[in-house]
C-alpha cells in the first residue's frame, strides 16, 4: 500500500478521492509555479506526514529530495497553522537548506482540514521574477487554493482530472468575464499558427479556435476538461481548470504528432496488407505442392513434396497472425500450437496414434524469429513422429518452450528408443535436420543440442533482444 493509501485509510470516500486527485496535479503546480509542492495528510495519531510531493522541472527545487513519508516538525509552522485554524498561511519566514533560501506557503485541504498543501519558493524566483514568471506563479496559486477546496472533476464525465505541464504548450488566464487575461508568448506562436490574429488579451475564451468547444463547458462551473480540437489545419489539444472566478487554461499544437500517427496507421496497414498477401502466396504455394504430390507417382518424392507443403503452412502461420497484429511481434506460443496440428494433420495417415503437446510460453517475439522458429518447431515435430516410433507404435511428443532474459528456448521430445549409435548432426544426411541446423545456427545465431537416453531430446537456444 502506497503512503497516501495508508494515511487516509480512516477518511470518507470523497475525502480519499479529493487528496488522491491533489496528488496527481502537484506535478502541474509545481512546474507552473517554479516551486516545490507536497501533499501533507492528519494522520490518526496526531501527526502531519507528507503523502505526496513534487519538484519543479522549470526552477532550482528548495528542497534536497523527496519527504513523502516524513512527519513535519512543529518548527514548520505554517503547516500545522493552516491545519489548526483551516486558513491560507502565507509564507514569511526565510529557511535556507544548501544555500538556498526559500518561503514556505500553506493551503488548507477540505474543511475541515484533512491535510494541507505546501509551498516551497525559492527567494531566487521571488526576488526578481519576470512577467511571465509572475503571472505563472500567481495561476499556481489559485490552482493550489482551488484544489485545497474541491477535487478537480472532468465535467464531461465526473471522473477525477489531472493533467501536467507539456514542453512547447501555451499558458493562459481567463478572467470572471470569461475573456484572455494573460497568454503566455507559447500560447500567442500557438494561436498564430491557427490563423488568429490580433492581441489575445482581452478575447472571450470562446473565441479562440475550438474554444467553443473546449472552453465553453468549463467557464462557470468547477470541473475541468481536456479536449482535442482540428481548426484551420492545425490540431490544439485544451486543458481547461475552472478557477474561483475564471479558469486555467493549457494549449499544445499536437499537429505534427497527429500526423505522425496518422502515418503511422497507414504504414501498420500497408504491413499488414503485405502479410496478408504473403500468407495467401504460401498458401497458393501450398496447394500446388499439395496438388503435385498427389499426382506423384513415386511415394519418395510425394513424401518430399508433403514435407515442403508443411514448411510452407508453418512460415504462412507467422504471416497470418501478423496480418491482424499491430506490431511485427506475435505469441509464439500460439504460433508453436497451430504449426504442430499442422504437422499433426499431415502425418495423419501414418497409423499409430502419437500425441503432441506444447507447453510453457515464450511471449511475444520478433516476426523474422518467429517465422525461422516455426519452420524449426515443425521440422523437429515431423521428425520426431516419423523417426522415433515404427508404424503403427504409439508414442508422445512434448513441444517446451521458456523464454529468460535475453533468451528464447526450445525443447522437442521424444519417448521413442532414442538416437541411434553413432548419430553425428553434422554427418547427418536428413534434410530436415540440415534446414534446422542451418536456421538455428546461420540464420538465429543460437545453439543446438541433441541429446539421446531414454527418448531424444532436441534443445535449441536463440538469443533475442528484449
Amino acid at each position: 500500500m502506497d503512503t497516501l493509501a495508508k494515511l487516509t485509510e480512516h477518511l470518507s470516500d470523497t475525502e480519499r478521492t479529493h487528496l488522491a486527485n491533489i496528488a496527481t496535479n502537484l506535478q502541474l503546480v509545481a512546474d507552473l509555479g517554479y516551486a516545490d509542492v507536497a501533499l501533507v495528510v492528519a494522520a490518526p495519531d496526531g501527526h502531519a506526514v507528507v503523502a505526496a510531493d513534487a519538484r519543479p522541472m522549470t526552477a532550482v527545487p528548495a528542497v534536497a529530495g523527496t519527504r513523502v513519508g516524513k512527519a513535519l516538525s512543529h518548527d514548520e509552522e505554517e503547516a500545522h497553522a493552516a491545519l489548526r485554524d483551516g486558513a491560507y498561511v502565507a509564507g514569511r519566514r526565510r529557511r535556507t537548506t544548501r544555500g538556498i533560501q526559500y518561503t514556505t506557503s500553506a493551503y488548507p485541504v477540505g474543511d475541515p482540514p484533512k491535510g494541507v498543501l505546501l509551498r516551497d519558493l525559492t527567494a531566487q524566483v521571488v526576488d526578481d521574477p519576470g512577467a511571465m514568471e509572475r503571472q505563472f506563479m500567481l495561476l499556481a496559486e489559485e490552482l493550489l487554493a482551488v484544489m485545497g477546496r474541491r477535487p478537480l472533476l472532468a465535467v464531461d464525465t465526473g471522473a477525477p482530472f489531472s493533467t501536467t505541464r507539456i514542453a512547447g504548450d501555451g499558458v493562459m488566464r481567463v478572467d470572471a468575464e470569461g475573456r484572455i487575461a494573460y497568454a503566455s508568448p507559447n500560447a500567442v506562436n500557438i494561436m498564430r499558427l491557427a490563423r488568429v490574429e490580433g492581441p489575445l488579451t482581452g478575447t472571450a475564451a470562446t473565441a479562440l479556435p475550438g474554444g467553443a468547444i473546449a472552453v465553453g463547458p468549463v467557464l462557470g462551473t468547477a470541473g475541468a476538461l481536456q479536449t482535442e480540437v482540428a481548426v484551420a489545419g492545425r490540431v490544439l489539444m485544451y486543458r481547461v481548470i475552472a478557477l474561483e472566478p475564471g479558469a486555467a487554461l493549457l494549449v499544445e499544437d499536437i499537429t505534427d504528432a497527429r500526423r505522425r500517427d496518422a502515418e503511422l496507421k497507414v504504414k501498420e496497414a500497408t504491413i499488414r496488407e503485405v502479410h496478408h498477401r504473403v500468407k495467401n502466396n504460401l498458401q497458393t504455394i501450398s496447394s500446388l505442392l499439395r496438388i503435385q504430390a498427389r499426382r506423384s507417382t513415386s511415394e519418395e518424392t510425394s513424401r518430399a513434396l508433403a514435407e515442403a507443403v508443411e514448411r510452407v503452412g508453418s512460415m504462412a502461420v507467422v504471416h497470418e497472425m501478423l496480418s491482424s497484429s499491430t506490431d511485427e511481434r506475435v505469441d509464439f506460443g500460439a504460433v508453436a500450437r497451430t504449426v504442430v496440428d499442422l504437422v499433426r494433420q499431415g502425418l495423419a495417415g501414418s497409423g499409430g496414434t502419437v500425441s503432441v503437446a506444447v507447453e510453457g510460453t515464450m511471449g511475444e517475439v520478433p516476426a523474422a524469429v518467429a517465422t525461422s522458429l516455426a519452420l524449426v518447431t515443425a521440422e523437429l515435430v515431423h521428425n520426431a513422429i516419423e523417426h522415433a516410433y515404427a508404424e503403427g507404435q504409439s508414442g508422445g511428443v512434448a513441444v517446451t518452450l521458456k523464454r529468460i532474459a535475453g533468451e528464447l528456448r526450445l525443447t522437442v521430445h521424444d519417448d521413442g528408443p532414442g538416437l541411434p549409435v553413432g548419430f553425428d548432426l553434422a554427418d547427418s544426411a536428413h534434410l530436415g535436420l540440415a534446414i534446422v541446423r542451418t536456421i538455428v545456427e546461420d540464420d538465429l545465431r543460437g545453439t543446438l543440442a541433441f541429446r539421446g537416453g531414454r527418448g531424444t531430446t532436441v534443445a535449441i537456444t536463440v538469443p533475442v533482444e528484449e
